[in-house]
Parts: C-alpha cells; sequence; structure tokens
C-alpha cells in the first residue's frame, strides 16, 4: 500500500497514527507530497490533489481519511484496537464520525485563520464553526464513560481536535469541563504512534 500525505496535514497524520496503532507500517510505503500544482505527485492517485489518498495492493485509490481508516482496519490483523464486540464497535464508530466531523470542522477554521488574511475572515461563520466545536467536545465528554478505559480509533481523533485547538485557538479554552477528554488528549500525547508522526520540516 502507499499512503500520500503532506506534513502540514493533521487529517492525513490521523491516518498515519492508526495505521502506526494497526500495525500495518510493515505494508505501507508513506510519500510525501504536494497538493497546489497539478503536476503534484498526487494528481497520479486522486485527480481532487487532496490527501490523505491510499493506494491498496489492489490498486484502489481510496481519498477520504475515515474510508482510509476503515480500509485499514478491514485489513490489520491487530484486534487490540478494533472493538471486537459489535454492538460497542458500532457505538464507537458513531461517536467517532461525530468526532471526525468536528475534526474537519477545527482544521478547516485553522486553515483560513493561518492562511487568510484578517480581513477575509468571516466572523459569522467562525462563530458558527466555534459553536460547533463546542457542542461536539460537550456531547464526547458527556458520552466519556462508553470509551475512556479504552483506546481506539476515536481517541486519535479527539486527541488530534484537542491538538490543533491548542496550537492555533488557545484562547478557547476547550479544556473547561471536560476532564475526560483532557486525559485522553494527555494520554495520546504519550503514544507511540502520536511521536513518531510529528512534523519534521
Amino acid at each position: 500500500m502507499k499512503l500520500l500525505y503532506t506534513i502540514t496535514s493533521p487529517i492525513a497524520r490521523k491516518c498515519r497514527i492508526i495505521a502506526r496503532e494497526l500495525d500495518l507500517m510493515h505494508r505501507i510505503d508513506e510519500v510525501i507530497t504536494t497538493t497546489r500544482s497539478e503536476d503534484a505527485l498526487i494528481m497520479k492517485n486522486n485527480p481532487n490533489g487532496m490527501v490523505p489518498t491510499l493506494e491498496t495492493d489492489e490498486g484502489y485509490n481510496i481519498v477520504e481519511s475515515m474510508a482510509i481508516c476503515n480500509y485499514l482496519e478491514r485489513v490489520s490483523q491487530n484486534k487490540e484496537f478494533i472493538p471486537q464486540d459489535e454492538n460497542h464497535y458500532w457505538q464507537i464508530y458513531a461517536l467517532d464520525t461525530i468526532a471526525s466531523q468536528t475534526f474537519e470542522s477545527i482544521v478547516s477554521r485553522a486553515r483560513e485563520k493561518i492562511y487568510k488574511p484578517e480581513e477575509f475572515h468571516f466572523p459569522d461563520g467562525i462563530k458558527h464553526e466555534q459553536g460547533r466545536s463546542i457542542r461536539s467536545l460537550n456531547l464526547l465528554e458527556e458520552q466519556s464513560h462508553l470509551f475512556k478505559d479504552t483506546y481506539n480509533k476515536l481517541h486519535v481523533t479527539i486527541g488530534l481536535c484537542c491538538l490543533v485547538l491548542d496550537n492555533v485557538f488557545p484562547d478557547e479554552n476547550w479544556q473547561d469541563n471536560k476532564p475526560n477528554l483532557l486525559k485522553i488528549y494527555e494520554k495520546f500525547q504519550t503514544k507511540e504512534s502520536f511521536i513518531e508522526t510529528i512534523k519534521k520540516d
């Protein structure tokens, strides 16, 4: 398999972390690409020019992060990272869909803050996205009794949400009244998969 990514993409990093947690790195060739030109390497695999993109051993190109993570779970023999009880699996899957939408919203807002001049920021849109992340993180904290003592892809998504908020929006104080999410985030940062995928210039 071949996983195309950029070192600045938090969403691609999610796939890289999960690949490590699933013990699949001996089967994956990680390839750094660019995304902003028509002759970028990734265009051969994904005409949208977006990361992450996974080229499977069968020659398929999967180009959406949740689909990539689901595929990696399917081909992995690691049973510890994947909930084995079917009801619990779908419980975690459902919560991860919420966390993943929140993650994409936070990343999109971060890109706007980092790359767009302030005069082009849209205050009402920013406020809406802030509300989305607050509501979602509150829900995840309320439901954290279902997953706080395990470790799976939901924890990766939550950890990366918190990381981007910490790095780009430190004044938003996402930690307030979220002791379980904070513990998950702190534990996440000690994982080898997290440390191995830290951005290197």
